[in-house]
């Protein structure tokens, strides 16, 4: 047998391994097909039982639909969160019930206790008072509280909410101007929407990208879930900071959100006349107004702020969108001889009267009748400001004239606005064409209400037309958006 070869191709197992062999695999494959069948079955029925916007093809998203979400965003989206103290509210809710809604809107007064007054007013938003919370070191603090509204909203579970939006209770909404900025904004995504302060100072000290929480500020619901995981940790780190705001900002900055700048939030940190702010409105929808227990009432021709409010508020009600947003127009040789007048309309607030021409880039600028919140200096200011000459200037001054009379009819609204002096002239101007302008008791304003559509656009001031009334008593505006190539200026 020594040196014989084996043939290449013979086999070397015996049968009855072979037969084992082929066995094993025949079972492994049988196992095998049963799981895939009982797997591919099960997911059958589980879809099956599933709603349909579930049952997706692997290319489909599988966002769910509803049509809820295709609607736009309105006040019944919108839950408020004002923060108070049971001390101080029955003094100050006649600010909220300025704009409150109790038909309309949904939200609570927070206050660090039970309200002191047992008839609560059916005027007022309902109140709840604030929990304590659970960190160590912040919880029991009333700033630590303040900035828990927003996740104890949201841990109330409230269906078809959209946005949470804070404010004191010193702070004024105009809630149409608040839909139409939130509209804006995809309430799925994580926002926080606010502005800064006024004041330099006041941003040097707090934060340049900090939403000022009197002013008001916004976090859409996927925030507010998005917070709710971190409040704690997050209150007990920056237990050392002053304010609720400033808290708040500091756990959105942990989360790596920004701060969403819009400029219709006022924290007005400012002092004694804010009226140079009001009368120059950046072109964007005002949303809010704050500290207007610190400043005089807006409007001289009333004794106080509340009344003086009421009076913007009544305008607002007419024309949401067009509230205090500016208007430039001229009266000059071609529509009236000899005259070279230049007019400012505030809507719904004041207009100005200069009996010369002044440049669109200077009558936008607010005057500095105001000043910063700490030092009640004259700046800086997060906005350009330009001097009022002193009262002996008196030539150097424009003639102003404030909201008398609103009419709202089916072709749109008509204000009037009624003279009143800057109330510390020292003498009267004598110039001849000053003399002129000084006959002028009141400007009516004819306006189309303005679409809130138009805050989805690019943003631009409207044109207007101005005439003088033959009897050199009145001049009548009208406000109409602008061509497409129109400026203002009279060339």
């Amino acid at each position: 047998m020594a040196g014989k070869v084996l043939p290449v191709c013979k086999p070397y197992f015996l049968k009855s391994e072979i037969i084992t062999g082929i066995l094993r695999r025949i079972n492994k494959t049988s196992l095998c097909t049963l799981l895939l069948f009982s797997v591919s079955l099960i997911s059958y029925f589980v879809l099956l039982s599933a709603p349909y916007n579930w049952r997706l093809s692997s290319c489909q998203s599988a966002t769910i639909t509803t049509v809820d979400s295709l609607q736009p965003t309105n006040l019944s989206h919108i839950v408020f969160g004002i923060g108070g103290s049971a001390r101080t509210w029955n003094r100050r809710r006649w600010y909220s019930e300025v704009w409150w809604r109790p038909s309309e809107m949904r939200g609570y007064v927070w206050l660090d206790e039970a309200p002191i007054e047992t008839n609560w007013s059916a005027a007022s938003p309902p109140w709840r008072v604030l929990a304590a919370g659970t960190d160590r070191y912040a919880g029991h603090s009333a700033a630590a509280r303040m900035a828990r509204i927003a996740t104890d909203m949201y841990g109330l579970g409230m269906e078809g909410v959209r946005w949470f939006v804070m404010g004191d209770d010193d702070t004024v909404f105009f809630p149409e101007n608040l839909v139409a900025v939130l509209g804006k904004y995809d309430h799925e995504q994580i926002y926080y929407i606010g502005a800064p302060s006024e004041s330099v100072e006041q941003d040097e000290i707090h934060s340049y990208g900090m939403a000022f929480g009197g002013g008001g500020f916004a976090i859409s619901y996927a925030a507010a879930a998005a917070l709710y995981g971190v409040i704690d940790g997050c209150l007990e780190r920056y237990a050392y900071f002053y304010g609720s705001d400033q808290r708040v900002h500091a756990c959105f900055s942990e989360l790596g959100v920004p701060l969403t700048r819009e400029p219709g939030f006022h924290q007005v940190d400012l002092r004694r006349d804010v009226y140079g702010m009001l009368a120059a409105h950046p072109v964007a929808p005002l949303v809010s107004l704050h500290h207007i227990d610190f400043v005089q009432p807006i409007s001289p021709l009333f004794p106080s702020q509340l009344d003086a409010l009421r009076t913007l508020f009544n305008a607002a009600r007419t024309d949401p969108a067009r509230t205090l947003q500016q208007s430039i127009c001229y009266l000059t040789g071609r529509s009236s001889p000899a005259l070279n007048w230049s007019v400012s309309v505030s809507w719904g607030y004041t207009a100005q009267l200069y009996p010369w021409i002044v440049e669109p880039n200077q009558l936008e600028v607010p005057f500095r009748t105001f000043k910063t919140w700490r030092s009640f200096r004259k700046g800086p200011f997060g906005f350009n400001t330009r001097e009022l000459a002193p009262p002996d200037l008196p030539c150097k001054r424009p003639l102003r004239f404030f909201l008398d009379r609103v009419a709202d009819g089916s072709n749109g609204t008509v204000t009037e606005y009624k003279s009143f002096g800057w109330g510390d002239e020292s003498k009267e101007c004598d110039e001849p064409g000053f003399r002129a302008a000084a006959r002028v008791e009141r400007v009516r304003v004819f306006a189309q209400r303005m679409d809130p559509k138009v805050w989805q656009k690019a943003p631009r001031r409207q044109c207007c037309d101005a005439r003088r009334k033959t009897d050199g008593e009145c001049i009548e505006i009208r406000i109409r958006e602008c061509g497409l190539r129109e400026s203002t200026f009279p060339l």
